[in-house]
Order: structure tokens, then sequence, then C-alpha cells
């Protein structure tokens, strides 16, 4: 027993990993192997070493199974991150409004496009950061992964992997911001609603375009729903904070003209694609009806709150309803036999 004592228990007083002593900050760590290291150490080799990561770096037993691992790729983390609580989203995206209104401040011309390049380095990656306090979790993963992807490619200006959200919400928000009083963009309730119009896009899409706005509008997939929301709140906080004409154009192309110039140039100018003739006819009664609702009637706008959901189907729901209503009674007989001239719908000078 001597001999083993002597031989075999030997005092541990460096990490394997790092060859480091241990300390009050670099604490040791037992696996179940009974093989001792530094816990930030082996936090780390578990996480982003290469091989059997999933076992003890000195004797290779395995400590976990590594099937029911998380995977450090984009996919995961991008889920993890959509599921944080709605705390740590707000926080997120205050941070990234941060950013957004140095890029507005330090802008040459009036130009609010801003390259993937400026909002890496003044929106996304800061607020990450700043997320990432403990130095565990997804934000901390992300990114870890943003940074050494965007580092590693030498700094393109253009968005790959995980980055491709990131820069695409900092665009959307940065877009909105010609119509939101900065008062909202504290609000919790108003970042989650930016956070989930994003997410509804996925990984892969680079830009918001108007195919999925048009998509949204026709209520049957509810998938990009969150996006319209979105949208119609703009239009709402548009009405609300835009000075209105003395008088309100009566001409079905004057009427169509001020929409579009509020709704897709002043909104959405930058999104992929353009919207439709048939989605500008929906478009046209609900800011008709928006504005009777808050103009005429002096309701308060629409603000992302919760069961708002309803009043925005409403409305586009109605938008159809009137757009398919005024065609059928143009394609309808007169009383005296002969049809109506169809009508060419809402034109627009553009």
């Amino acid at each position: 027993m001597d001999n083993f004592m002597n031989r075999d228990l030997k005092p541990t007083e460096t990490c394997v990993i790092c060859t480091e002593p241990f300390s009050e900050t670099h604490q040791p760590v037992a696996l179940p192997c009974r093989h001792i290291f530094g816990h930030t150490c082996i936090k780390k080799w578990l996480r982003n070493g290469r091989g059997n990561t999933n076992s003890c770096p000195f004797c290779r037993h395995i400590i976990f199974d590594q099937a029911s691992q998380s995977t450090f790729d984009a996919a995961s983390i991008w889920k993890a991150l959509c599921e944080q609580p709605p705390e740590r989203l707000h926080s997120f995206l205050s941070a990234m409004w941060e950013g957004i209104r140095k890029l507005w401040q330090r802008r040459t011309g009036m130009s609010g496009t801003f390259t993937t390049t400026q909002i890496l380095d003044e929106a996304a990656i800061p607020a990450l950061v700043k997320l990432s306090g403990s130095g565990e979790g997804p934000f901390m993963d992300c990114f870890n992964l943003v940074a050494a992807s965007w580092d590693s490619l030498g700094r393109p200006d253009n968005a790959q992997g995980l980055a491709v959200p990131l820069v695409r919400l900092a665009r959307l928000m940065s877009q909105a911001s010609g119509v939101l009083p900065r008062w909202l963009t504290s609000v919790q309730r108003t970042n989650l609603l930016f956070w989930r119009a994003n997410a509804a896009l996925g990984l892969a899409e680079e830009n918001v375009t108007w195919d999925r706005v048009i998509e949204a509008a026709s209520l049957e997939n509810g998938r990009y729903f969150p996006l319209l929301h979105l949208y119609t709140v703009l239009i709402s906080q548009s009405i609300a904070h835009t000075s209105q004409p003395r008088e309100l154009p009566t001409r079905r192309h004057e009427i169509m003209n001020l929409v579009v110039e509020r709704c897709c140039k002043r909104i959405g100018a930058d999104w992929g694609g353009r919207p439709s003739n048939e989605f500008k006819d929906k478009l046209v009664a609900v800011y008709q009806e928006l504005s009777r609702y808050q103009v005429e009637k002096g309701n308060k706008s629409l603000r992302g709150h919760d069961g708002e959901e309803h009043v925005v189907r409403g409305l586009w729901g109605m938008a159809a309803w009137s757009k398919g209503n005024a065609a059928r009674r143009r394609d309808s007989p007169p009383a005296g036999g002969t049809r109506n001239r169809p009508s060419s719908g809402w034109d627009t000078d553009e």
C-alpha cells in the first residue's frame, strides 16, 4: 500500500491542457475518469476542440454521447437565439439600435444604406459582445462563430452563414427608423416584433423581399405573418408621424401615388423585388382604413401590442374583400343590359 500511495497518488498542481498552475481563477475539475483539468480549459476543449471532443484529452474515456451534443453550427445557434427569453432578445435589439444610431450619425449624405462591414463592426458584433457577458450561451456562441468566420475570410463586405440574419435584421431596423419614433425602439414589444419578423425569413435569405410581404398579405401562409404585422405597424406609424396633405387626393392615380410614396418608397425602398399592382390595390385600402381610424377618429396607432394580430389580419382581409368586391361590381352588367367598361384599376405614376 505504501508503494502504491507513494508511486500513484501524486498531487496535481497544473492543468494538462494549458500547463498552467491551478489558482482561484483557474479552478480544477475532475472528469468521470478522474483526470483533472482547469475548468475553463476543459470547457473550451469540449466546445471547440478537434477530433474526439466528447472524450477525456488524456485517456480518451468517453464523457458523453456525442449524438446528444448540441451542434456548434449556424442552424443550431440561430435556433437557440430564437428561443432566448424576451428580455434577452430585447436587450440585444436595444444594443443593435445603439450601433445603428452611430452609423446614422456618421453617414455621409442622406443615404441610410450601410455596408455589411459597417453593420458587423458597429452594430451586430458589439451587440453580441454586450450580451455575452457571462462568457457562455448562444450569444457568445454566435459571436465566436460570426467573428471567427468573418476574420478567417478576410472580413469581406458580404454576410456569410450566421451573419446573414444579423445583417438583415440591422438593415430592417435601419430602414424602419425613418418612420418609427425613437421612444418605440426602447419598447420590448416593438423590438420583439422586429425579431420575429426577421426570424420568419430564416438563415439563408439575405434581404427582406416584397414577395414575402405579398405572400403574407394573402393570409394563406402564417410563416411570414410577423413580417406583415411589422410592415402594418410601420404604415400606421407613418400615418401618425408624417404630416398629412391639407386635402387628401380623390383621383385614383393620385391616391395610389401617395400610398406608394409613403408605404413602398419611404418604407421598404431597399427591399428586394417590387410590390405587385394587386398588392398595391390592397395597400391602398389598408392605408385608407388606418387613416380613417387614426386621423378622422383620433385613435392610437398600431404599436405591436398583444392581440394586435387580429387587427392586422382584419385590415388585410378587408382589403382583399374590397378589391374582390370592386372587381365584381365592374364586371357585373348594369340594369340596362350593357356591361360597364372595365376599369384599369389603381394606376400609378412610377
